[in-house]
């Protein structure tokens, strides 16, 4: 095979480069072409819309279509701005305190409000229920136990032994009272709230001790 000079070499890449598939050095670059496009675009829009450009032409009518793109981009940036600074604020979510225990979702003030009235009016099953969901939120709020749509009284007893040994008793002894007035028709008095107010009284102290510390 014959050796290629130098000199050879440099005349066969003139060649090539020279030849129609390259594009010339004096050819605008394609940002130059897309922007000879949206201004050609926008001149014969506004002739079209307006005639403004019937008789304008050349260098006047394109600096005028530039003067324009410049005032509509500038028009666009202080509409953003605008939208930007007047947006309303997004407000709290007026549900933002509630819980998920059990599948229900539940407003804390409210079941606070429930065991209250019940306790008044002697029903002890409502007071109950309300006052051991109260507990869950009370766990929940604590972080001793997530809030997970499903969970059961044994998954919060789990978290509670993994987490507050301490409230696994109590919490034991109400949930069994819970259990009874939920699912049952056992008689349910007096004694089974008191179960709740314990486990009550001692997530109270559980939260004030970590506030405090």
């Amino acid at each position: 095979m014959a050796e290629v000079t130098n000199e050879e070499a440099n005349d066969i890449a003139d060649d090539i480069l020279g030849s129609e598939r390259f594009l010339s050095a004096n050819e605008p670059g394609i940002f130059q072409r897309t922007v000879d496009r949206v201004i050609e675009f926008v001149l014969d829009f506004l002739g079209d819309l307006f005639g403004v450009f019937g008789g304008v032409g050349g260098a006047a009518g394109r600096g005028l279509a530039i003067v324009l793109l410049v005032l509509a981009g500038a028009l666009l940036v202080f509409a953003i701005y605008r939208a930007a600074k007047t947006r309303v604020p997004k407000v709290e979510e007026a549900d933002s305190k509630t819980r998920v225990v059990f599948d229900a979702v539940v407003e804390p003030e409210e079941l606070r409000s429930l065991m209250g009235k019940h306790i008044a009016a002697g029903d002890w099953r409502q007071a109950v229920i309300a006052g051991f969901r109260l507990s869950i939120v009370g766990l929940i709020d604590a972080n001793i136990a997530r809030e997970i749509s499903g969970a059961t009284t044994g998954d919060f007893a789990a978290a509670v032994q993994s987490r507050q040994p301490d409230l696994l008793p109590p919490y034991e002894t109400a949930a069994r009272s819970f259990e009874r007035a939920f699912y049952s028709d056992i008689n349910i008095d007096q004694s089974d709230m008191e179960h709740v107010h314990v486990l009550l009284d001692k997530l109270n102290t559980v939260t004030t001790a970590e506030a405090s510390s």
